[in-house]
C-alpha cells in the first residue's frame, strides 16, 4: 500500500505543477488566490483525514487542538512545530512555489525539486 501511494504522490504533484504553472501563465499576478486554494484543500483533506482515523471528536483529541496546545505549557513547543509546519512549510512553501511557476515551467521545476534530495 505504501508504494501506491508514493507513486500517487508523486502524480499528484506533478499535476499540481502542470496545473499551477497553466493558471499562472494565464494570469501571473494571481500567485495569493491560488495558493489560498491550495492550502484550502489542503486543510480540508487533512481534516478529513484525521476524521476517518478517529482522531477528531474524542475526548483526547480535544487537548491537542492548536488553541488547547498553545495554552498548555507542556505542549507549547509541540504548537509551534504545527504553525511552523503549516505556515512556513506548507503556505509559504507552495506561495513560492506558484510565484515561481509562473516564470518556470512545471518541467524545469519538476527537474529541479527531484534534485533536493542530493
Amino acid at each position: 500500500f505504501g508504494d501506491v501511494l508514493a507513486l500517487a504522490q508523486a502524480v499528484g504533484f506533478g499535476t499540481s505543477f502542470f496545473i499551477t504553472e497553466r493558471m499562472m501563465r494565464g494570469q501571473p499576478d494571481q500567485a495569493l488566490p491560488i495558493t489560498a486554494v491550495q492550502v484550502s484543500v489542503t486543510s480540508i483533506l487533512c481534516m478529513i483525514w484525521c476524521l476517518n482515523d478517529g482522531w477528531m471528536g474524542t475526548d483526547a483529541g480535544a487537548s491537542f487542538g492548536l488553541p488547547n496546545m498553545l495554552l498548555d505549557p507542556t505542549l507549547q513547543m509541540a504548537a509551534g512545530a504545527v504553525l511552523w509546519t503549516g505556515l512556513i512549510t506548507t503556505a509559504l512553501n507552495r506561495f513560492v512555489e506558484t510565484t515561481a511557476l509562473g516564470k518556470v515551467s512545471s518541467a524545469e521545476a519538476s527537474v529541479i525539486l527531484a534534485t533536493e534530495p542530493l
